[in-house]
């Protein structure tokens, strides 16, 4: 049996392997080149679906427009039966070291953006900047456009910018001191990142095409720090008792979390609504969706919903769905301070079943029947998720 004092030291064990990775942005590559991911294969964000022939609606649009891009398929009709008879088959992203924002599809001629803190490597969904998005999940045909604007334009860009590694920390640190959450608010963070890309060789069409689209796209940072945390988190990972969570996501259907002390194990319960203000331009009759994504892991790490108090926009916005007192919650569930960030990190699975309170997820609303981006909000996570992992790693 586990007592509190061992589980303080493989706690402690934890966190100084978190805050010894240091991740940065080396790199882009193709999903072909870095994950050796074969044709027909897609990754999806969070735990393994149910069902991977019967994806969510959201998910099962950016499939179908994913095998178009590929040109797997001649028509929607055919993506879709590619897919229901498994020619088209569906993975976890967190399989592949990958991750994956909202309901977005990473392909084999994906455009990757490389994280690596000089030991261990997780790789990027790149973002393909302003317009149309495959995360929102809708079946908008101008997202095909966009994926092909990425791998034509943003891959060669990139990699002129890359010439030397961008600091990710050293973003992260200085955005959260100007009201960043460093998740559903990144609009510092995408301004500093900018400015560091920017004295950078930008000779190219192509780099300057890139820089234009990171100005351009107020969340772009977000493709790059989900990986960020989720390189510095799986870090803690085998770490023998340690109550840490080192995963934390959603697919739609279920949420997901893994524990530093039982990794590869994943604990799910039904995915909770996330719950806040319809954007202007939101389709008709919105409802609110469950949570879906990779993003979660920026929360598990200690930021997003756990450092609300922060980004005084978001407490303003989402004020009529957050619980009173949450910012001694969020300070309580968390398990120390990072030297260089400056706020308490990692999530405690512990702490969070002994106060019986649910950590808040920060993220984008996408709409369940796959019709697009309905705004941001917060959603509260379903305790017995947490409950349950520290008392299976307890036995």
């Amino acid at each position: 049996m586990t007592t509190s004092a061992t589980q303080g030291s493989a706690n402690a064990l934890a966190l100084s392997r978190i805050i010894a990775s240091e991740p940065r942005w080396v790199g882009v590559r193709s999903a072909r080149d870095a994950l050796g991911l074969p044709d027909r294969v897609l990754l999806h964000a969070g735990p393994p679906l149910a069902n991977p022939r019967q994806p969510p609606p959201a998910m099962r649009n950016s499939a179908l427009l994913a095998c178009l891009h590929e040109g797997w398929a001649p028509s929607e009709a055919a993506a879709e039966q590619m897919i229901a008879s498994g020619m088209v088959t569906l993975q976890p992203s967190f399989d592949h070291r990958v991750s994956i924002p909202l309901a977005a599809m990473v392909s084999a001629g994906t455009t990757l953006a490389e994280i690596s803190d000089g030991q261990c490597t997780w790789f990027a969904f790149l973002g393909t900047g302003a317009g149309a998005q495959i995360r929102f999940g809708s079946r908008d045909r101008a997202v095909i456009e966009r994926l092909a604007f990425r791998e034509r334009e943003l891959l060669p860009g990139f990699r002129d910018l890359l010439d030397s590694p961008v600091d990710l920390l050293s973003v992260a640190r200085s955005a959260l001191t100007e009201g960043d959450d460093l998740h559903n608010r990144l609009s510092s963070g995408n301004a500093l990142l900018h400015a560091v890309l920017s004295t950078r060789k930008a000779d190219s069409a192509a780099a300057k095409t890139a820089l234009q689209t990171v100005q351009e796209a107020p969340l772009y940072f977000l493709n790059l720090w989900m990986p960020a945390c989720a390189l510095m988190l799986d870090a803690a990972a085998n770490t023998p008792g340690s109550t840490l969570v080192t995963k934390m996501c959603a697919n739609g259907e279920v949420a997901g979390i893994q524990l530093a002390g039982l990794p590869g194990r994943w604990f799910t319960a039904p995915a909770a609504l996330v719950k806040g203000p319809f954007m202007k331009g939101a389709p008709e009759n919105p409802q609110f969706p469950p949570a879906t994504g990779d993003s979660g892991i920026i929360d598990a790490f200690g930021l997003g919903g756990q450092v609300l108090r922060r980004a005084p926009s978001l407490l303003a916005a989402f004020a009529p769905w957050l619980p009173d007192g949450d910012e001694a919650r969020a300070l309580s569930q968390v398990c120390g301070a990072h030297p260089l960030l400056g706020v308490p990190i990692a999530l405690d699975a512990a702490a969070v079943a002994a106060t019986g309170k649910s950590p808040l997820l920060s993220t984008g609303m996408v709409s369940a029947d796959g019709r697009g981006l309905l705004g941001r909000g917060i959603c509260a996570m379903p305790v017995s998720l947490f409950a349950e992992a520290a008392a299976a790693l307890g036995k």
